[in-house]
């Protein structure tokens, strides 16, 4: 037996469309707190203390270390917020020619998002387009699962199945 023939298996195999659901969602809230700090969100600027990008083959990576003040708070914050690529190159190229390199950002009392002031379209726009394609996964993982279960209702387990002379596919001629 198939470990992925086993009937208890093929059902639990709809908790990964249903993950992929869970994160569309997040995603999607997440997406309307940043529009919402974008546009409504106090302005203030950040300081930044460090940047980190990592590019290598397997995996591109990129944060930055800003400290600023919350509104409605007295004591500045430090912290990391990691950014695509494409954000980062320009914010380390100024970072590398002034080492006193200051951000206007948009933050909300009671809320952890920070959206920066020069992409902040770009950064709620991006965290839609992930739910988007999460949620995409999730309907095409649904359907792969579903026809799977489906054809083991049907077919049974294809591991037991007996193979006769006519599955068997015949050797291939020598070449002369």
């Amino acid at each position: 037996m198939n470990f992925l023939s086993n009937p208890i298996v093929a059902r639990l195999l709809w908790l990964l469309p249903l993950l992929l659901v869970a994160i569309a969602i997040l995603l999607t809230v997440s997406g309307f707190e940043q529009r919402e700090t974008a546009e409504y969100g106090e302005r203030v600027v950040a300081e930044v203390l460090d940047v980190e990008v990592r590019e290598r083959s397997e995996i591109t990576h990129g944060m930055v270390k800003l400290r600023y003040t919350p509104p409605e708070t007295a004591a500045p914050v430090e912290r990391y917020i990691e950014l695509p690529l494409a954000f980062m190159k320009e914010i380390q190229g100024d970072f590398e020619s002034d080492s006193t390199l200051a951000l206007p950002i948009r933050v909300q009392a009671g809320s952890d998002q920070i959206i920066l002031d020069a992409f902040s379209r770009v950064q709620w726009v991006m965290t839609f387009s992930f739910a988007a394609m999460s949620a995409f996964g999730a309907i095409c993982l649904a359907w792969l699962v579903g026809g799977w279960n489906r054809f083991l209702a049907r077919e049974g387990d294809p591991a037991n199945r007996e193979v006769t002379e006519a599955d068997m596919v015949p050797p291939l001629a020598p070449e002369a």
